[in-house]
């Protein structure tokens, strides 16, 4: 376990999470008020219409050690969003009714929601990927995924949004 001090003079403990893949991440521990560390659980959002999407994304990612939340549709990525703002948000491009591209714009025009980082994970690769990044997206990772890749993705995402703060 790594230890390093933050300019607060706050201790941090860095706890290795060791996923199934052999690839490490890290989760972030603080004090908490009492004295005793705690641990910082980043959420992530997944919007996806397909159930068989979100359940593969949610034992990745909650095997990972993420706490991990899930919207069905557009809508329900946007209440859950606004209600609960996660630390980022996986979102599916291709949903029908409210779909990712509106999703993302609704989201960043809202005061509440505008500093979540988005990452695009849809299957229209070339379709997508230039315009999903030149939208704002935060990262692109095209469907079929490597879990290495998208959770090596996430964890940049991540590391650039605690940084940003």
């Amino acid at each position: 376990m790594d230890v390093q001090e933050s300019v607060s003079q706050e201790v941090v403990f860095w706890n290795m999470i060791d996923t199934l893949s052999g690839v490490s991440y890290k989760s972030h521990w603080t004090p908490a008020g009492n004295g005793k560390p705690h641990l910082m659980i980043n959420t992530i959002l997944i919007a996806d219409d397909h159930d068989d999407n979100r359940e593969l994304l949610l034992l990745l990612l909650s095997g990972a050690g993420y706490d991990v939340r899930e919207a069905k549709d557009g809508h329900e990525c946007l209440t859950l969003a606004r209600d609960q703002p996660p630390d980022l948000i996986l979102m599916d491009l291709s949903m029908p009714g409210l779909d990712g591209w509106e999703v993302f714009r609704e989201l960043k025009t809202d005061q509440r929601t505008r500093a979540i980082p988005c990452m695009a994970v849809t299957a229209h690769a070339e379709l997508d990927w230039n315009q999903a990044l030149e939208a704002g997206f935060s990262a692109y990772v095209s469907k079929p995924f490597s879990g290495d890749v998208l959770l090596n993705t996430i964890a940049t995402v991540l590391a650039k949004r605690k940084s940003a703060s």
